[in-house]
């Protein structure tokens, strides 16, 4: 029964030094502080994707919504993006998936910046088709409905 006592009385200090070892700091090694990555987005700032495909998203005159949607111009598949005329598109720039240049055929991202200049319902559409062809049904549209305060 002792040696049993011994053995319990051993196993808990081993738990109990293990469970307190987190406890200890070391001030020569310091954990370290997580840097964030990428580009912080200002506030009032909305970014959107093919995920807000359909939707209201409400905004305050002068903040900025950026779109990001999956582009393969290779194919000669492009969006083909407008806004009314209260949204003002300050930029407009493809970046391919593959900057070496080495993979043929490879899509990229295709991004707007733009601006909330006019107060009311404002609206953001674009079809993704091959510019020298007809609207056939088939396409794949984005559209995305900016309530502008």
């Amino acid at each position: 029964m002792t040696r049993i006592m011994v053995i319990l009385g051993i196993g808990i200090c081993c738990l109990c030094a293990v469970a307190f070892m987190g406890c200890i700091s070391n001030p020569q090694n310091p954990t370290p502080t997580p840097v964030p990555t990428g580009t912080a987005i200002p506030v009032g700032h909305l970014v959107a994707d093919e995920m807000q495909n359909n939707a209201t998203v409400s905004m305050t005159k002068g903040n900025f919504i950026t779109v990001r949607l999956a582009e393969n111009p290779t194919t000669g598949f492009q969006w083909n993006l407008t806004t009314t005329p209260g949204l003002s598109i300050v930029s407009d720039e493809y970046v391919p998936s593959d900057t070496s240049g080495k993979l043929v055929g490879s899509g990229g991202t295709h991004t707007w910046n733009i601006s909330t200049e006019m107060i009311g319902d404002q609206k953001v559409s674009a079809v993704y088709k091959r510019p020298w062809e007809p609207i056939a049904g088939n396409e794949t549209f984005f559209s995305m409905t900016i309530v502008v305060n």
